[in-house]
């Protein structure tokens, strides 16, 4: 038995995917590298890559120092860290779910998130610690409810119901959140965010808030690794190999809901990122295998250069991030659908 496992781990090593899988995370670590020093060095007071490598050498001008390490270093790790979360969402929905269009953003997960934070922020301004608990919670409401509704006895969750379910309590809750706004008009600049995304004016204070509801997430998430990928061949199956099917989706549901939660209470609703981001990275290694960890770090540098792209494409205006990641995955999200056949 020792001697056939060692076999079949000596040919996976050897097979055209450990090569392909080796490429694609030298790519995705070069493009984070490059990400953080791009972000770090533009922006309205352009500094140059080696001023900002000084800065880490402490041998920098004051004001230098200060634009580096106290606004565009935050705000690019909290870009970082959201995408990461956003993108394991991502491939625990569509794992659990067996379903490729599942996403936190499509099945109203992050608009769930998104609400509860607006309530804690128009409500309760004074008390931005229960940002993260109230999207987690908002988020697991919402992604049971949706699964709830598009669940049926013998079939499961329908990817089509899922996506209607998904579009019509995105519609109810974007106009909760509308209303808020209307509601609370005096506090616009700290709600506004949320229906858009943005990473403007986020500060070490927002990647602390964030950092242990992440820790948790992914540490769930990455438990429930070898589970997930057996789970994609169906309940029975799983069940035959001694998979606990419901504890593990419960867990699953779980995990997405913090995680997105967590992203969602610092970066407001941003979407397609755990849609295409999973995508990407199948298609870039041919294989489910480590398709979580490589999408966690893929999806950090997608959404670092789209915060990159929102501020600096139109500068010195700025655009929010959520406008960026609609325009690359809304139409990878229409080129989806037609391949699977339901725009036929």
């Amino acid at each position: 038995m020792t001697t056939l496992a060692a076999n079949q781990s000596e040919l996976e090593a050897s097979s055209p995917n450990a090569l392909r899988l080796k490429i694609g995370a030298c790519v995705v670590g070069v493009s984070i590298i490059a990400g953080l020093l791009a972000s770090l060095a533009l922006g309205a007071v352009d500094i140059s890559v080696a001023e900002v490598l000084a800065v880490f050498a402490g041998d920098a001008a004051e004001t230098t120092r200060r634009i580096v390490l106290d606004a565009r270093l935050p705000r690019a790790l909290c870009a970082v860290l959201a995408g990461c979360n956003l993108a394991v969402s991502g491939v625990l929905l569509q794992s659990v779910t067996r379903n490729p269009l599942a996403d936190p953003g499509l099945i109203g997960i992050t608009a769930g998130a998104g609400m509860a934070a607006t309530v804690v922020l128009a409500v309760l301004p004074g008390v931005a610690v229960l940002l993260p608990i109230a999207a987690f919670i908002g988020a697991m409401v919402s992604a049971v409810f949706v699964y709830a509704v598009s669940w049926r006895p013998g079939g499961g969750a329908s990817p089509v119901r899922m996506i209607l379910a998904g579009v019509a309590v995105n519609a109810i809750l974007g106009a909760i959140i509308g209303l808020l706004i209307t509601a609370f008009a005096d506090r616009i600049p700290a709600v506004m965010f949320w229906t858009t995304g943005s990473f403007n004016g986020r500060g070490w204070q927002h990647l602390r808030l964030m950092l242990p509801y992440s820790i948790v997430g992914m540490v769930m998430a990455m438990s429930l690794h070898r589970s997930m990928r057996v789970l994609e061949l169906g309940d029975d199956a799983a069940s035959t190999m001694g998979v606990r099917v419901e504890r593990t989706r419960l867990i699953a549901f779980a995990a997405a809901s913090l995680l997105a939660g967590s992203a969602a209470s610092v970066a407001g609703l941003v979407g397609f990122i755990g849609l295409v981001v999973p995508h990407l990275v199948r298609l870039v290694l041919g294989t489910n295998r480590f398709v979580l960890p490589v999408s966690a770090f893929a999806g950090a540098s997608v959404l670092l250069w789209s915060d990159l792209l929102a501020r600096t494409v139109l500068a010195p205006s700025e655009l929010p991030v959520g406008v960026v990641t609609g325009l690359i995955g809304g139409p990878y999200f229409i080129y989806l659908l037609y391949r699977s056949g339901w725009l036929r």
